[in-house]
């Protein structure tokens, strides 16, 4: 790592793109004048920018040229891409345009153009951050939302390796999305948490199957969220603090918790069930990580992975809740400074209701001492414990102590039934040694009493049988510069019919129109052949008169 004296740090940043709060006051006038000092000498300027881009002129200019439109580079255009994309730097043209391998995953492709700046050298590390940081924030004409010295420390003084991205679903040639969370910079002892919105821009309902998550070893916890669109559109595009109580309400009534993990681990829902989305669903992430190291910046990100199945391939539903002490009050919450063995408890009663728990896990902060959870009795007496703070993480002995930050997650194999008329109850116990009492809130260092599970209103046996002719309908690799693979399903043997349209509805090629027999079927779609050009194409399958489409795109 460089290090850099006060001095060389302010010079660099007047020399450069960086100029002191006194010239400007918002951080897009810092990235404009980057711009306007990188990318606009012989390129970005004049009469015929380089990809009808031009980057010289005032803020506003250059503003109402990047954000929220669209590109000029026909590859580009088919993904939906924008030149600047609020909050997605990966689907902003500009932010692959400078990266340069920063972001191992969001440098450019075949047919998205040159780099910038070209035939120059790269912006430094701290500079494409800046950009990248921008957009994260929802790329805002004006106000502050990057730090600029804590992203320079980053890259030049004292920053810590981030999480690398493992090999997305459509690299491992399923069905699926990877969904990046973060960067956000924590410095030296401290802590942040945030909610950050994520459009899968899903064309139809999905049923997810799986998700597996990647993230820091500082984290304290990953929750995803599923919201619909109409409240989704009240948060704004910018992350969210998870300090904020309105934010952390709002996001609770509104949506529904996936999942959660206190440490990096996948979610494998048991076979024959899964959790429903909508098309125009939202995901809401939320990262909560303290930095416990005292001399160096953590960067805060985290990976998704998201595989998915069409809505109809015949699952029962999976739920994911919290039950929380106070319910919507949670501020009732008080652990008295007395040195000793704290312990409160809460009951959950639904009545006419059984459920078949999939998984348990607890929840509370660092005074956190053990977590159990058991059946009630029609009396309200403890029954059976289904649940022991004490075990390890992946509940397969008792480790004789609890720990909060990597507390057990137990999964029922078979799923536990639970008569919720008599329902369950959950304790857990703290040890305050003060001088404080210590209430409900965010940070490890107030206290929460909260368990989160998964629970299905029928066993996966009950499946019904599927209606649908036609199920398991995958493309791979898409976007794909070469052999684009389809594969399905078929529940009995059936006419299909296979064929490729345009956008504008034409057909494109009829693959194939034969009888095909039950079971997989796996056919090749070469882009050279079919003479594709670049672009985004539809490929319908139809079978006995059911018609099911797919997006594709060729970089060919």
């Amino acid at each position: 790592m460089k290090l850099k004296s006060t001095l060389a740090f302010i010079a660099l940043l007047f020399s450069a793109f960086i100029v002191s709060e006194t010239f400007a006051q918002s951080t897009f006038e810092n990235v404009h004048a980057l711009f306007q000092t990188k990318c606009t000498a012989g390129c970005h300027s004049g009469g015929s920018p380089s990809g009808n881009l031009n980057l010289s002129g005032t803020t506003a200019d250059v503003y109402n040229r990047l954000v929220n439109v669209a590109p000029t580079n026909p590859v580009a255009l088919a993904k939906g891409y924008k030149r600047v994309d609020p909050a997605y730097p990966y689907r902003s043209l500009l932010m692959k345009k400078v990266n340069h391998g920063l972001d191992p995953n969001n440098d450019l492709v075949t047919g998205e153009g040159n780099a910038m700046p070209n035939n120059q050298n790269p912006l430094a590390s701290e500079e494409i951050e800046l950009i990248r940081q921008w957009i994260i924030w929802g790329a805002p004409d004006t106000g502050v939302v990057a730090d600029i010295q804590l992203i320079y420390d980053y890259y030049n003084v004292n920053g810590l390796p981030e999480v690398q991205a493992p090999p997305t679903p459509e690299e491992e040639g399923k069905e699926g999305f990877q969904v990046r969370f973060g960067p956000f910079f924590v410095e030296p002892g401290g802590e942040i948490e945030f909610f950050q919105k994520y459009d899968p821009e899903f064309t139809d309902g999905k049923e997810i199957i799986q998700i597996n998550n990647k993230m820091s070893s500082e984290s304290h916890h990953y929750f995803l969220f599923n919201m619909q669109s109409a409240p989704a559109a009240s948060l704004g595009i910018e992350p969210l603090t998870g300090d904020n109580f309105l934010n952390q309400a709002y996001i609770h009534q509104y949506s529904v918790v996936l999942s959660a993990w206190p440490f990096s681990r996948e979610v494998l829902l048991p076979e024959g069930t899964a959790f429903f989305t909508n098309s125009d669903d939202i995901l809401i992430n939320n990262l909560h990580i303290p930095n416990p190291n005292q001399d160096s910046i953590l960067s805060a990100n985290a990976y998704l992975n998201i595989y998915t199945q069409p809505m109809g391939s015949g699952a029962i539903e999976m739920h994911s809740m919290p039950i929380s002490y106070g319910n919507s009050d949670p501020y009732i919450l008080h652990i008295p400074p007395t040195g000793q063995p704290f312990t409160l408890e809460m009951e959950q009663v639904i009545p006419d209701s059984t459920y078949y728990f999939w998984t348990l896990m607890g929840h509370n902060h660092q005074i956190g001492t053990d977590f159990d959870i058991y059946k009630r009795n029609t009396d309200g007496s403890k029954g059976e414990q289904v649940y022991e703070g004490y075990y390890d993480v992946d509940y397969n002995f008792n480790q004789g102590y609890y720990s909060y930050s990597h507390p057990p997650i137990r999964k029922f194999d078979p799923f536990l039934e639970v008569d919720m008329a008599k329902g369950l109850i959950y304790e857990s116990t703290w040890v305050n040694y003060g001088p404080d009492t210590v209430g409900f809130g965010f940070t490890t260092q107030d206290e929460m009493f909260v368990c989160y599970y998964q629970y299905t209103t029928q066993l996966p046996s009950a499946i019904n049988e599927q209606t649908s002719a036609v199920s398991s309908i995958d493309v791979y690799p898409n976007p794909s510069r070469d052999n684009i693979n389809l594969s399905y399903t078929l529940k009995n043997t059936a006419h299909a019919v296979v064929e490729l349209f345009n956008l504008t509805g034409s057909k494109v090629k009829t693959i194939i129109n034969t009888v095909q027999s039950a079971g997989k079927h796996l056919l090749k779609i070469k882009s050279e052949d079919e003479e594709l050009a670049p672009g985004t194409y539809m490929v319908s399958v139809t079978v006995d008169g059911e018609v099911t489409t797919k997006k594709i795109i060729s970089l060919n």
